[in-house]
């Protein structure tokens, strides 16, 4: 089923106390309803969820301390203001094509704008490291950024990946990278679980046993890694909404196929509960501020080295040093 717009995550926004669940007054779904009359909360208009909303002016950091606007900021990723946006240098789940996304990041980085203009870089100029997000002088070559790893990697985008489109789309690709990720979860489990366990002797231990234990132990992960995705995107595909329903039904084919396996009624149940709460907080954190790619972390101070705020750390006020010598 197609779509015209790219489909993105969303959320309810709760109702005013003074709105009953029975009362006949309609909501208008004013999302910053809990604000000081004539004061708007832009995060939650753009159906962002905030977990601290601020009553009045006075509680309000974006109203002492504004946000720069967007694309003027020198350090912030992409010309954003880096305390008010999350980290948009990191894929996470910003839907769409890695090489394009890659390809944005790369061309409005700041480095390569001064770089560009300063040498007059042409089209076919193969390319430079940059540091997008400003945040460390670590350099990152091109094919390599929108990693959320700490050590940046090709091998993290070998294979499919789960939102390489909307949640609605591509289902039977996003089956297969649930699978991917679960196996690669699935190898130190298996080691774990044979040292843990003694499922496999230790005298015969080797390559052959250990693969041996881990084809045993992954067909049941690797089915329920499928039907979750499935479940979920088919969910999103005939709703046309991404948001915390489309997880009971995650959570409920997540239950029918563990307790199909297992033939346990109670263990379906049990998987399906701890998916569905598993589910509905991965959502939250996706329409939070900071999102699942967490915000920059400031610069204020170089690490171990200090930095132009380590004076703060030895500064005592008005204390003076003792001079008395005994």
């Amino acid at each position: 089923m197609g779509h015209d717009e790219p489909l993105t995550a969303s959320y309810k926004t709760q109702r005013p106390p003074w709105l009953g669940i029975w009362s006949n007054r309609s909501y208008t779904g004013r999302p910053d309803w809990w604000k000081e009359p004539g004061n708007k909360d832009e995060m939650a208009r753009h159906g962002k969820l905030r977990l601290v909303r601020s009553r009045y002016n006075e509680e309000d950091p974006d109203w002492y301390d504004p946000k720069v606007p967007d694309g003027t900021s020198e350090t912030g990723p992409l010309g954003l203001d880096r305390t008010k946006h999350k980290d948009i240098t990191k894929k996470g789940d910003t839907p769409g094509d890695l090489a394009e996304f890659q390809e944005n990041v790369y061309r409005n980085s700041t480095q390569f704008k001064r770089l560009a203009e300063a040498f007059e870089l042409s089209k076919e100029h193969p390319g430079i490291k940059v540091s997008p997000s400003m945040n460390t002088i670590e350099l990152t070559a091109k094919s390599r950024l929108g990693s959320n790893t700490i050590f940046p990697t090709s091998l993290a985008w070998f294979g499919p990946r789960f939102f390489d489109s909307p949640l609605n789309e591509g289902t039977f690709w996003k089956a297969l990278a649930a699978m991917k990720y679960t196996a690669i979860i699935m190898i130190p489990y298996t080691m774990l679980e044979i040292r843990a366990m003694g499922t496999v002797p230790v005298y015969s231990f080797g390559p052959r046993e250990f693969l041996t234990r881990y084809a045993k132990l992954s067909p049941l992960p690797l089915a329920v890694a499928a039907s979750w995705a499935v479940a979920l995107s088919s969910a999103a595909n005939i709703r046309n909404k991404d948001d915390v329903t489309n997880h009971l039904y995650s959570s409920a084919a997540v239950g029918a196929v563990v307790a199909s396996a297992k033939d346990s009624v109670a263990r379906g149940v049990t998987i399906g509960m701890v998916t569905l709460v598993a589910g509905v907080f991965w959502h939250y954190l996706r329409v939070s501020d900071t999102g699942l790619q967490s915000r920059v972390s400031q610069p204020s101070s170089g690490g171990i080295w200090g930095g132009p705020l380590a004076w703060k750390l030895f500064d005592n006020g008005d204390a003076t040093v003792p001079t008395t010598i005994f």
